[in-house]
């Protein structure tokens, strides 16, 4: 299988990062939603990633539709989905916070990165920091020791301590001003393991797509 997309993406990482858990082997080829969009729009007609390539050549879109596909590949026992309720819907309401974390980072890096000063909104860097604010406090006060839910790893843990690299990395200042201690000590624990060192957070290939990094005072 060939996953489409960077290591800068916190869509494309969280499913590198669960193929790694899966010992799925893959390939990758890197392609920027920026400076590679119009060979992005030949794998995906919205020119998005991630993209994964399956070994017939089929095209899978969107990482919620790729990471579902994967979960049929592996025994149940291995899902970072658990089968059995209740545990399944509150691993998916943790995932669905976090996802949306790593959405609103995103919408909030567009306006500082992509978009000039003067055209900025501050509406809306208000209204998704707000939105940020709120996801960290709700992950923060599971105070996960060490999983955000049960006794392994899940795919909220994976998405979630993807979602506090990414802010790190491309959100510093306001990262430096968040208040989530819990969260954070469980995104460390987290990249500390093999399968997300594998898979690490690029920096290299974000400045390839011409992402500008938004310091934090003082640095």
């Amino acid at each position: 299988m060939i996953l489409v997309g960077q290591y800068d993406s916190p869509f494309v990482r969280r499913v590198a990062v669960t193929m790694n858990i899966y010992t799925m082997p893959f390939e990758r080829r890197v392609l920027s939603v920026f400076t590679d969009f119009e060979a992005m729009l030949a794998v995906n007609p919205l020119g998005k990633v991630p993209v994964l390539q399956l070994e017939d050549g089929e095209l899978l879109y969107d990482s919620r539709a790729i990471l579902d596909y994967l979960d049929g590949l592996v025994p149940v026992e291995k899902r970072l989905v658990p089968a059995g309720e209740p545990h399944r819907r509150r691993i998916l309401r943790i995932e669905a916070v976090a996802l949306g974390l790593a959405e609103k980072l995103y919408e909030r890096g567009v306006e500082f990165a992509r978009r000039d000063q003067a055209k900025r909104d501050p509406a809306m860097v208000a209204r998704a920091e707000t939105q940020i604010a709120s996801a960290l406090s709700w992950l923060d006060a599971l105070r996960p020791a060490p999983w955000l839910h049960g006794d392994r790893i899940s795919r909220a843990d994976v998405t979630a301590a993807i979602a506090v690299t990414y802010m790190r990395e491309k959100h510093s200042a306001l990262a430096a001003r968040a208040q989530h201690a819990f969260v954070a000590a469980h995104c460390d624990r987290c990249e500390g393991l093999i399968e997300f060192a594998r898979a690490a957070y690029s920096a290299a290939e974000a400045q390839r797509s011409g992402w500008r990094p938004e310091h934090a005072p003082g640095l």
